[in-house]
């Protein structure tokens, strides 16, 4: 992961430190604040935390027997990244196309959980939706016609072509947070709804969470602490990774 927390900014690196917090974990989460702390002004100290934050990542993508046993017979502790993707794709029922690298499956994770929220609307709700952050009348009429006549395959290039990549960006980023939000809960998720605001200004905010997710997402159910860590962190990395176009298609 680290090559993706390398691209993290400030606010980036504060949100997935709060998520990484845990009372109850072999993480040493009191240095990784430290760090944090300094990441601003220290190349070096940047360049630890994003370490640390790698190692911590994978440490929850395992259980802490299987953390255990790894840091007493192996080099490495946790979990590699792609089989954490995996698990995260397995337990949101989310199939992506394999190979490739960190990044680009991080990118696939995202844009087939949007494309899973989309496509569990109908035109109505998918109307009100838009509605919502703020689609403009004349755009969601021409994406709910081009639905109606082509059915709903791959929408986000339909949203791409209308809406162009930077407006399609901010309506991934609402989906994925909103689904975080669901995760770690609404008041945890405040200070994303916030720096998505500010992105992406166009957005009407009618409340803390900015989509009303659809059906999809109702049985939604985390077993296990690690998962309401590796989920959400998964998630937000995707996000990161699609701010600077899609690995795929360059």
């Amino acid at each position: 992961m680290e090559a993706i927390l390398n691209k993290c900014e400030r606010d980036d690196f504060n949100y997935l430190s709060k998520v990484l917090d845990s009372y109850l974990s072999f993480t040493n989460d009191k240095r990784r604040k430290e760090l944090l702390s300094k990441s601003d002004d220290c190349v070096q100290s940047k360049s630890e935390l994003i370490s640390l934050m790698d190692e911590q990542i994978k440490y929850y993508g395992s259980s802490d027997i299987a953390y255990l046993k790894r840091a007493l017979f192996n080099t490495t502790s946790g979990v590699e990244s792609n089989e954490i993707i995996e698990d995260v794709c397995n337990k949101l029922k989310i199939k992506i196309k394999k190979g490739g690298s960190t990044e680009s499956r991080l990118e696939r994770l995202v844009n087939s959980v949007v494309e899973k929220e989309l496509l569990g609307k109908s035109p109505e709700e998918l109307s009100k939706a838009f509605d919502g952050i703020g689609v403009g009348h004349a755009d969601k009429e021409q994406i709910l016609e081009h639905i109606k006549s082509n059915g709903k395959i791959a929408i986000l290039p339909i949203l791409v072509e209308i809406l162009g990549p930077k407006i399609t960006l901010g309506i991934i980023e609402t989906i994925i947070i909103s689904l975080i939000a669901k995760i770690v809960g609404r008041e945890a998720a405040k200070q994303l709804v916030k720096e998505l605001m500010k992105r992406n200004p166009w957005i009407n905010a009618l409340g803390p969470v900015l989509w009303a997710l659809s059906g999809a997402w109702l049985a939604f159910d985390l077993q296990g602490p690690a998962y309401r860590k590796t989920v959400p962190i998964a998630l937000y990395l995707g996000i990161v990774a699609l701010r600077d176009g899609e690995e795929d298609s360059k």
